[in-house]
């Protein structure tokens, strides 16, 4: 029997939950420098995190899925941790937002050079802005 579209669309879903699970397993087993860095500056701090959390965005349409660095749980706030070579285009922010969550890049150069209360200082700026 033909599936319909929605049993299509769930059994996507479905597949990308339990792939992004793995996928996050793997991630968590060789944290870089930099996540590292950031990560023990969120735990230092008491911050309510998850770490690299799978999530399937655009479930009514196409559903993608995302690997989330961090996520400070309160305030839906992504926390991506970039190299020159990895990046969210426009499209994939623009999902994101649309989800609900508010995007704060650092650059790894960032998290080797600045202090951890400058990184904690942005991160609050971040909150402020993304509860008003």
């Amino acid at each position: 029997m033909k599936k319909t579209k929605k049993q299509q669309i769930q059994d996507k879903i479905l597949f990308l939950e339990n792939l992004g699970l793995q996928y996050a397993k793997d991630l968590n087993k060789n944290k870089t420098k930099w996540e590292i860095i950031l990560y023990n500056i969120l735990k230092e701090a008491g911050y309510n995190f998850d770490f690299q959390l799978p999530v399937v965005v655009n479930k009514l349409k196409s559903p993608q899925l995302f690997i989330l660095d961090f996520v400070l749980i309160p305030f839906n706030l992504v926390i991506e941790v970039d190299g020159k070579s990895t990046h969210g285009t426009k499209a994939q922010i623009k999902l994101l937002r649309t989800e609900g969550y508010e995007i704060l890049r650092f650059w790894n150069s960032q998290l080797t050079n600045y202090t951890k209360n400058q990184i904690l200082d942005i991160i609050a700026k971040r909150i402020i802005k993304t509860v008003k």
